[in-house]
């Protein structure tokens, strides 16, 4: 009787002490023991994210599982985390390690590797000529392929053509490995399937990282079904299967005094720096780098585009004005360059309304402090998840004035010329953390923004109106709807 009695009193003081919420954190939901709180409104996470915000303000802990969350909802806070040494890593977590001993590529890799591999990136871009003329002309020859598809489906009620996936895909995978998809190639339809399994599959992973006991406690066969790990890993092993295929045609022809691309560049800085103390080159992180180009580089992107095109057919009488702009500034079907962008803002104001209201990625990647600091007055535990609310601070009434209206206009001075708001946006993130395309991707939203319109009119089908509500299947981006759309030619 005195051991039953001993153990249920030690399980009660276990349990209060892991119950025992530590002082000086943030205001939020703690919840039970080993599980934290779980939310049981069945609401959208954006949705559970702005009742926390009304309940406990722009700075709060959701504690999920054994992870403490801190979400920001204020602008200058969150460039302090994104911004400050502190907070530079990602977390200790499978969905970035890819269940690898260490993070690997760029996304979700920390110290001397993340840092190689966003020098090494910014690096390539920069030799690859961003932001020069040859890289707006690869873009401009997939704008006019778009183009081209686009015509076949003019004046039929149809989804976007998957041409747009297609063309952006190409873009980062000539940067890549030098190589070009053909429309109907299997290659493209196979990687675009697997980037949209691994999108559903991360979302039940992520899970398991937030209850990392579950690894521990629970039989191994039962802990892989129930967080969909097997099929991870399988979407996982493809990746690495496609890669390495890429990667071993280009050791065979790799031409130290001709690097085409990425893939040769890195397969020469590996072989430099073979032998060198502290050297993190390896074949694996290559595929991970690949992995991180073509995911951040091609989904961001045609998501984005996606959405431009359903807000323009939702408002057709800004769309008219973007147009009467472009015939303007670029007659008779003038292939826009980088140099043009002066004088086309309202273009330019079109396309940064579109990225503020969308909000792609609704809640950032998490960073974690590498050490228990002090942030807003609260105490910021050590391997804590702290993540801005990107799509919060997009519709702060403090920074945007009517922020629930489409407003162009906002972003233009008195003058009409383009202004670039700083605070209240970041959706490419700020400091070292911040997305290392961000120069690629606004010159491609602008080329095919402008080559799309110069050539088109778009709207919704008759008798129908435009969603632009986001697809909650994804609890990590704001993807568009799929539903009919019409283009018309505007050159016939």
């Amino acid at each position: 009787m005195l051991i039953e009695v001993i153990l249920f009193v030690t399980t009660v003081v276990l349990l209060w002490l892991l119950s025992k919420r530590p002082p000086g954190l943030p205001p939020g939901r703690w919840g039970l023991p080993v599980i934290g709180y779980v939310p049981t409104s069945g609401k959208y996470i954006d949705d559970i994210l702005k009742d926390f915000q009304k309940e406990f303000g722009d700075i709060y802990i959701w504690k999920f599982g054994s992870r403490i969350q801190v979400f920001i909802h204020d602008y200058h806070i969150a460039k302090q985390i994104l911004g400050g040494p502190d907070y530079l890593d990602r977390p200790d977590m499978d969905t970035f390690k890819i269940f690898e001993e260490v993070a690997l590529g760029i996304s979700g890799s920390n110290g001397d590797i993340w840092h190689t591999n966003r020098r090494f990136i910014l690096r390539h871009l920069r030799d690859l000529g961003m932001g020069k003329s040859r890289m707006v002309e690869a873009v401009q020859e997939q704008a006019e392929i778009l183009v081209r598809a686009l015509k076949e489906q003019a004046g039929k009620e149809a989804p976007i053509a998957e041409a747009l996936n297609y063309v952006i895909m190409n873009i980062i995978w000539k940067m890549s490995a030098n190589k070009h998809f053909e429309m109907t190639s299997p290659n493209h339809r196979e990687l675009r399937q697997m980037i949209a399994e691994s999108i559903i599959a991360t979302d039940q992973l992520v899970i398991s990282d937030m209850i990392p006991w579950t690894k521990t406690l629970l039989p191994d066969v039962i802990f892989r079904r129930l967080f969909s790990v097997d099929k991870f890993i399988g979407i996982v092993d493809k990746f690495h299967k496609f890669f390495q295929e890429m990667i071993d045609e280009h050791k065979e022809s790799l031409n130290p005094d001709d690097p085409k691309d990425l893939i040769d560049a890195y397969l020469l800085e590996m072989k430099e720096k073979s032998g060198e103390t502290g050297a993190v080159r390896s074949e694996n992180d290559l595929r991970l780098v690949l992995f991180d180009a073509l995911f951040a580089g091609t989904d961001t992107t045609y998501n984005t585009m996606k959405w431009i095109l359903l807000y323009m057919a939702a408002f057709p009488a800004e769309q008219r004005m973007m147009q009467e702009e472009l015939d303007n500034a670029l007659p008779d079907g003038t292939l826009v360059t980088l140099e043009d962008k002066p004088r086309i803002p309202y273009t330019e104001a079109v396309i940064n309304e579109v990225i503020r209201m969308s909000s792609l990625v609704n809640v950032g990647l998490p960073h974690s402090p590498n050490k228990d600091v002090i942030l807003a007055g609260y105490k910021i535990p050590k391997g804590s998840l702290v993540t801005p609310v990107s799509f919060s601070i997009h519709y702060d009434p403090r920074y945007w004035d009517k922020p629930d209206a489409f407003l162009p206009e906002r972003w233009l001075s008195p003058e009409g010329k383009f202004v670039m708001r700083k605070e209240g946006y970041l959706p490419f993130g700020v400091g070292k953390r911040s997305c290392v395309g961000e120069a690629l991707a606004r010159m491609e939203l602008m080329v095919f923004t402008v080559t799309v319109f110069q050539n088109f009119s778009i709207s919704p089908p008759k008798g129908k109106t435009i969603d632009l509500l986001p697809n909650y299947d994804s609890r990590i981006i704001h993807m568009p709807r799929n539903q009919d759309v019409v283009f018309t030619n505007r050159n016939p």
